[in-house]
């Protein structure tokens, strides 16, 4: 399964109203279709996917993990970054 479709999987377990609707530009977090614990499971799910730990507090999750996309370009980023000091 790609990447997407796991993140599609895990947003759809984490609130099963997203399974008929999830596209990949629907807002996730403002629209308050994520709680607070399903955004620290993303969390996990996403240092999980990077490979190494997220420092929450170094950017703005509600703008960068919004949506589906977004969350996708965060990973992609972070993976290269992480490749770039290995």
């Amino acid at each position: 399964m790609s990447r997407r479709g796991r993140l599609i999987h895990f947003l759809c377990a984490s609130n099963s109203a997203l399974a008929g609707d999830l596209t990949d530009d629907a807002p996730l977090i403002s629209a308050g279709q994520l709680d607070s614990l399903a955004i620290f499971n993303l969390a996990v799910w996403i240092e999980k996917e990077v490979g190494q730990e997220i420092d929450l507090t170094t950017f703005d999750l509600g703008k960068e993990w919004d949506t589906v996309s977004g969350i996708l370009n965060f990973i992609a980023t972070h993976r290269e970054m992480g490749n770039a000091t290995s």
